[in-house]
């Protein structure tokens, strides 16, 4: 809960040192705290997962709720708040499948979580790329 708030909070900070930090500074930001604060989430996440799934699985569990969420918007804070949903989701039904299964709990929420990641692949297919544009730099609506 600590980490979503703060994340909420500064959301529009992170958002912008994340993509354009030069014009975040001469705008008076202070981009070197939000990086500290943002790098401290980052830890704090990382710190807990290992307690959940182990080391090795903490980088799946990070990516995969964000590449099913990204399947769903192209909205940075739509995809944020989806991720949530899904890690929580993959933890939860991962450990019930466990306790079920009587198989080891970390391995279990990430089976799980490519599992759903496969299914969702497979039913919402490719992306919608964008339209391409020819050399004028004009979209072209064929």
């Amino acid at each position: 809960a600590l980490i979503i708030g703060v994340v909420w909070f500064f959301y529009k900070e992170f958002l912008g040192v994340s993509f354009d930090e030069e014009f975040c500074r001469v705008s008076g930001m202070p981009t070197g705290l939000l990086y500290v604060i943002m790098l401290g989430l980052i830890a704090l996440t990382v710190v807990m997962l290992i307690r959940v799934v182990g080391i090795i699985l903490v980088i799946a569990l990070l990516t995969i709720p964000a590449a099913v969420a990204r399947r769903f918007t192209d909205s940075l804070l739509k995809m944020m708040g989806l991720s949530i949903g899904f890690g929580v989701v993959f933890c939860l039904g991962g450990l019930w499948l466990s306790y079920i299964l009587d198989f080891a709990s970390g391995a279990t929420i990430i089976l799980f979580s490519v599992a759903v990641f496969l299914a969702v692949l497979a039913f919402k297919g490719k992306k919608k790329q964008e339209p391409a544009s020819d050399k004028t730099g004009c979209i072209n609506h064929e």
